[in-house]
């Protein structure tokens, strides 16, 4: 199976842009001044990503919501950018969420798929029926979200592997999003030789 083309999507209020050298486009789709959020890792691999941001923290490791909690008081800022894995992004939406009207720009550096979905804990302290968030901006670069050393991305992808499993037997699921799954299924299986 050959690689997914590149492409760019406006969903309705979001925007996705998926392809090789992506990444270099990201300054044109987020501007500069904003909050990020990121890795050591992540950040070494983006780093002008981190020169055009006003403030830049580094998400360690744990529970999404702890996490949101801690960084809360120290988040400035309109727009968020997650660079970074699941955790990031969702520490990113868990944030803006609590603090809204506040964006986020997913730039995944897994393929956990948390930069699609509006799906993530929200910050300590924050009601459990607020809304939730999902990524206003989506730059995915797959040179960029394949980057873990293979062991980690074996299971990153066991990982997103298990969510396009999963999404077709959810009630939200729908044909569309059915046929990502598929394909999906097909690309990570497909890319680990099996």
């Amino acid at each position: 199976m050959s690689a997914a083309a590149p492409f760019r999507w406006q969903d309705g209020e979001r925007l996705i842009v998926f392809g090789r050298g992506t990444l270099a486009d990201a300054s044109g789709l987020i501007g500069s001044g904003y909050t990020l959020l990121t890795t050591r890792r992540a950040a070494a691999q983006a780093p002008k990503l981190s020169d055009a941001a006003a403030a830049v923290h580094e998400v360690g490791p744990g529970r999404v919501d702890e996490i949101a909690g801690e960084l809360r008081a120290h988040i400035t800022g309109e727009l968020l950018v997650a660079l970074g894995g699941g955790r990031v992004i969702d520490v990113a939406k868990a944030l803006a969420a609590a603090d809204p009207p506040r964006r986020v720009a997913a730039i995944p550096t897994t393929l956990s798929g948390a930069e699609m979905t509006a799906v993530h804990r929200h910050a300590v302290g924050v009601a459990t029926d607020a809304p939730r968030v999902r990524p206003a901006i989506v730059i995915n670069d797959p040179d960029l979200s394949a980057s873990q050393p293979v062991p980690e991305l074996a299971a990153s992808a066991l990982n997103g592997l298990g969510h396009a499993v999963e999404g077709p037997l959810t009630p939200l699921a729908s044909p569309v999003p059915n046929l990502a799954a598929v394909t999906a299924a097909r690309l990570l299986v497909c890319g680990f030789g099996a």
